[in-house]
């Protein structure tokens, strides 16, 4: 199976909106299944998880004060890096996944 594989380094980078929250020192947000979900989001989506029961989905939350790019690049545990597979190589893999 052929990917394209990108390290973002130590930049951080909300799941959710985009925003870039490398080096910025707001605390807050959350864990989302895989997806991390700035300060700025986590309000908002709170009310969603709580209003669909999806509290499950929620693997952590950023300890109060510490920066949330921090918490993230320590989530990550130095593998900041995501995986894009396109046509039938992504296909073929989702399938595999059952």
């Amino acid at each position: 199976m052929s990917a394209e594989e990108i390290d973002f380094g130590t930049r951080v980078i909300c799941d959710f909106c985009g925003e870039e929250w490398t080096g910025r020192p707001e605390s807050g947000g959350l864990l989302f299944g895989s997806k991390a979900v700035c300060p700025t989001c986590a309000p908002a989506l709170e009310r969603d998880i709580a209003r669909y029961h999806e509290e499950h989905f929620v693997k952590g939350r950023c300890p109060d004060g510490m920066p949330f790019a921090a918490w993230v690049l320590d989530l990550r545990g130095g593998n900041n890096k995501i995986r894009i597979l396109t046509g039938n190589d992504a296909r073929d893999y989702m399938q595999r996944r059952g």
